[in-house]
């Protein structure tokens, strides 16, 4: 028995002195070893915006910015995110810069208790008054999903048309650049040429090809001069045409030119029957949609014309009877539908299928317009190049028929 406990007090021991020894090692004297100290995170680094970025954030975004934003957020809400969540997940999703920032900063207008609405409402320039009056109205009658839906319809709608218009205008601004460059490549390079070997033949110099080596001379003296010109020309029809004098008299233009109206009148009926309905089936009320549908428009004369039939409406009056007389804007065919709508209680339903329509005319008539573009264009340019051709050579073949 006495053996066992000497045994136990020397394996104490060793035990002691191995632990002793241990906390000698770790610096830890006689008391428990200390935790390391904890490491310090770094925060991560904030991403800089690239001059890239903040070039594009001096402009607001684009129609397509604004659907692709209104189609991620419908998507949000349809599958049950809150609507806060929804926009702190877009302000660091958006690709746009000043979109994001703005979205942020609605967001934490909502996180303070304000209405969505009221928080678009404070960015005009971002937010249409039918992007905010959609959602107010989908906020009081709790149907924000829905109304969400509706204006992503609308917006992508618009996108779409805006889209079609610029690709079939696109052929026509290439082929005349090209045309212009040429042109001038000819004036600054060929015609000298030519004027020096007339100049060694002592050859005079008149009608067609006198005023082309007038042009060509002073393009090349004065050619800082064309280029103020031209830029100054292009700076004034900018500023004319954001004025609002300007855009209301090339919105007239646009209704009155033979080749324009057409398909003017085609891309603004589709607009407005698409943006009237959709507010319409959205539960928004006729007034209210005929008030958000005209301050939405992009054409002043259409935007008038809606605005005088809200009138008409509110006085007691009909809505076809007041279309009736705006025929330079809406076409017989298409009040006649609205009234057959307005009879049967179905006019939003009707006038969804009117903006399906028109969709699919603007589409055949941008379709036409170009294959008779196409053509028209090669012909000009082969007599360009004709006159260019004769005006210079010409007098050329004449010298030589005189020499021999």
């Amino acid at each position: 028995m006495a053996k066992q406990t000497t045994q136990g007090e020397a394996t104490g021991g060793r035990q002691r002195l191995r632990d002793a020894i241990i906390q000698k090692v770790r610096g830890a004297g006689t008391g428990p070893p200390e935790a390391p100290p904890p490491r310090r995170r770094r925060k991560p680094a904030e991403r800089r915006e690239s001059l890239w970025d903040q070039r594009i954030a001096l402009f607001g975004p684009r129609l397509r910015d604004m659907a692709m934003f209104c189609r991620q957020l419908s998507t949000l809400l349809d599958v049950g995110v809150p609507l806060l969540r929804c926009l702190k997940v877009l302000s660091s999703r958006t690709q746009h810069p000043r979109l994001k920032r703005v979205v942020r900063e609605v967001a934490d207008e909502v996180e303070r208790g304000n209405r969505f609405s009221a928080a678009l409402a404070q960015h005009p320039r971002i937010f249409s008054p039918l992007f905010v009056n959609v959602v107010r109205v989908g906020e009081t009658g709790g149907i924000l999903e829905t109304s969400v839906r509706r204006l992503t319809e609308i917006l992508e709608s618009k996108a779409s048309i805006r889209r079609r218009v610029r690709a079939a205008s696109a052929y026509p601004v290439a082929v005349l650049t090209v045309a212009a460059a040429v042109v001038v490549l000819i004036l600054v390079f060929a015609i000298p040429k030519f004027q020096e070997i007339y100049k060694q033949m002592n050859a005079e110099l008149r009608g067609p090809i006198q005023w082309i080596s007038q042009a060509s001379e002073f393009l090349r003296n004065y050619y800082w001069l064309v280029i103020l010109i031209a830029v100054a020309l292009l700076g004034v029809f900018y500023l004319f045409r954001r004025s609002a004098t300007g855009k209301r008299v090339l919105d007239f233009l646009r209704l009155q030119l033979p080749g324009a109206a057409a398909i003017t009148v085609q891309v603004a009926i589709a607009r407005t029957t698409r943006t009237l309905g959709s507010l319409l089936a959205a539960g928004i009320p006729l007034l209210e949609a005929l008030q958000i549908t005209a301050e939405s428009s992009e054409n002043t004369q259409v935007a008038d014309a809606l605005f005088r039939a809200r009138d008409a409406v509110e006085n007691g009056g009909k809505l076809e009877d007041q279309l009736r007389r705006e025929a330079r804007v809406f076409p017989p065919i298409v009040v006649d539908m609205i009234a057959i709508g307005e009879e049967a209680g179905a006019l939003d339903v009707v006038l969804l299928k009117l903006a399906n329509t028109y969709d699919e005319e603007v589409d055949a008539t941008l379709r036409s317009l170009t294959a008779v573009i196409e053509p028209v264009l090669i012909v000009l340019l082969g007599l360009l190049v004709i006159f260019l051709a004769l005006s210079v050579l010409l007098p050329y073949f004449e010298l030589v028929q005189n020499l021999e």
